[in-house]
């Protein structure tokens, strides 16, 4: 371990690890909780804030997110009779919310004697493990990983070394696939597709987080020797990773302060591996037009949540017809739940919900830390053309970023602000994710646009990729969006607001860059003649100028 000064965390682990608390849940009396209690509780699931301290959540860990139609009935039976809701996340497993002192032990206990793990899905943990939803079945899928996934998982379950006791959360992702559905380059870990000479196998990719895109590590591995370096990485961080400033404990600071190399040689030291510098990448466009993406001419169907949001009724009924028709249920990172290995193109039921490409975080509904209720304040985006253009949407209401809000089309950051006269629900819009091969994250615009404003800004990011030639919003983003600084193209779409003009952006190449190039201010007055005049104006300034004149409240 590092020389340096602990965490409080670290010093309550080192006094009591978390396995040898939770030894002890049956007789924990949870209407006299502290911190602590909380932080050890996190590793078995079981979630809860001192700012509501009789309402808990429960995590379920669903390893790849597969889950039996025995599971379905299971869970949906527990939702009915302690009146739970249910809510999907973007790591293919679900939350319970609703419980509380009375009940939560009762379900914890319920559900992890009848084979549906809570284990370490919070807290200092190897988090649930995640692939693409068609893994070993799509119309892209090249290697099957869920046996990789099932034996990295059983490494780390409920093991006394790993429960609770790494620097901190390490998230997860494996994919066999050309193609996916949603990116995995958020994850501390990353084994993507890739080919070295004759042999398909994984290229390796380290410290992702919510923020920040997990680099090249210049590793490829054959599928047999996965597992291995897996447990290589989580042993080297559990041995060397940083247990100082809480902020500062990710895999991701653990790279910045050893350097990618530096990290390596200490993962080198955990397995016997000859690893191979990195392979070609296999990761392409998904193509969302695919109307059969299933091999051996089988069908899926896909139940659209209400953004992420779920009823007990309906896992009954989707388990109904999984069996009926020997079929498979799976949750996918993109919070829908897929029935695949159909023998036909059918649907159990009508669905009155459409959407199938926005994630979103669970919103204040049942998130003290987020500013807006995110799934129902879904109604402000322009979903109808989302939709249709097959966008990928991210909604988070807070920084953690748990609605993946930078790796995706486009990204909405909820907040509140008081620039307009009035303490509101505002949001930053982020835009220009280049997510697919891991290439660059959506860039947070430097305006703030009021709720009821941001379909109507939108709206003009919309026209101006269906004005151009390219079919995909993530094409547009690397070819024309992000040849313009943040600055720029802030300072742009507030224009059009404010003139209604018609003018395009034209394709250009140039750095990610935040403040506006001479060359840009120059199109700004040649586009906006009346709204730029000024030789030399500031931007940041005509930012704040644009947007109170847009959203300024009267007193």
């Amino acid at each position: 371990m590092n020389e340096e000064k602990l965490n409080w965390r670290e010093l309550s682990k080192k006094e009591l690890t978390p396995y040898e608390y939770l030894q002890n849940i049956d007789n924990l009396h949870l209407d006299f909780i502290g911190d602590n209690d909380r932080f050890y509780l996190q590793d078995a699931g079981i979630y809860n804030h001192e700012a509501e301290d009789e309402i808990f959540t429960l995590r379920l860990r669903l390893n790849a997110g597969r889950i039996s139609s025995e599971q379905l009935r299971l869970i949906a039976k527990i939702v009915k009779e302690h009146d739970l809701k249910i809510v999907l996340t973007v790591r293919a497993q679900m939350q319970l919310h609703g419980l509380d002192t009375d009940n939560v032990l009762l379900v914890w206990r319920e559900l992890n004697e009848n084979g549906v793990s809570t284990w370490q899905t919070f807290g200092d943990n190897v988090r649930n493990i995640v692939t693409d939803v068609y893994d070993g079945i799509g119309h892209y899928a090249e290697i099957e990983v869920y046996p990789l996934v099932e034996q990295m998982q059983e490494y780390i379950l409920e093991k006394p070394r790993f429960v609770g006791l790494l620097p901190r959360r390490v998230s997860v992702g494996i994919s066999g696939n050309r193609a996916n559905l949603n990116s995995f380059f958020s994850n501390d870990l990353f084994f993507a597709l890739a080919q070295r000479g004759d042999i398909k196998g994984f290229n390796v990719h380290l410290g992702g987080k919510n923020s920040e895109l997990a680099k090249d590590a210049d590793v490829f591995l054959e599928p047999s020797q996965v597992v291995e370096y897996f447990i290589a990485v989580v042993e080297a961080f559990h041995l060397h990773g940083s247990r100082g400033t809480r902020g500062k404990t990710r895999l991701f600071h653990w790279i910045e302060k050893e350097g990618m190399e530096g990290v390596k040689k200490l993962i080198d030291k955990e397995h016997s591996l000859e690893c191979q510098t990195a392979g070609v990448s296999l990761l392409e466009k998904y193509d969302r037009e695919i109307s059969s993406p299933l091999k051996e001419n089988s069908f899926v169907y896909v139940h659209h949540t209400d953004f992420a949001r779920v009823n007990a009724e309906t896992f009954v009924e989707l388990a109904k017809f999984a069996e009926d028709n020997e079929a498979e249920v799976r949750l996918g990172v993109d919070q829908n739940i897929y029935v695949l290995g159909l023998k036909s193109e059918i649907t159990p039921f009508e669905n009155s919900h459409t959407i199938s490409n926005v994630t979103a975080c669970a919103g204040d509904e049942h998130c003290i830390f987020s500013f807006w209720h995110v799934k129902d304040d879904m109604r402000f985006l322009p979903l109808e053309r989302i939709q249709k253009h097959k966008m990928i949407v991210g909604f988070s209401g807070c920084t953690k970023g748990c609605g993946k809000h930078q790796h995706c089309d486009v990204g909405l950051l909820g907040m509140h602000t008081s620039s307009y006269g009035t303490h509101e629900e505002a949001a930053k819009i982020h835009l220009g994710g280049e997510y697919s091969q891991g290439r660059s994250l959506a860039r947070c615009l430097n305006v703030i646009v009021p709720k009821e404003a941001v379909s109507s800004f939108l709206e003009l990011v919309i026209e101006e990729f269906e004005q151009s030639d390219y079919r995909e919003f993530e094409e547009f983003s690397g070819e024309v969006l992000n040849g313009y600084s943040t600055d720029f193209l802030s300072l742009w779409f507030l224009a059009k607001l404010h003139t209604k003009s018609r003018v395009l952006l034209q394709k250009r190449r140039g750095a990610l860059e935040e403040s506006c190039s001479e060359e840009e201010r120059e199109l700004l007055r040649e586009s906006f003649t009346n709204l730029f005049s000024s030789e030399e104006f500031r931007c940041s300034k005509e930012i704040s100028r644009l947007s109170k004149e847009l959203w300024q409240k009267g007193e």
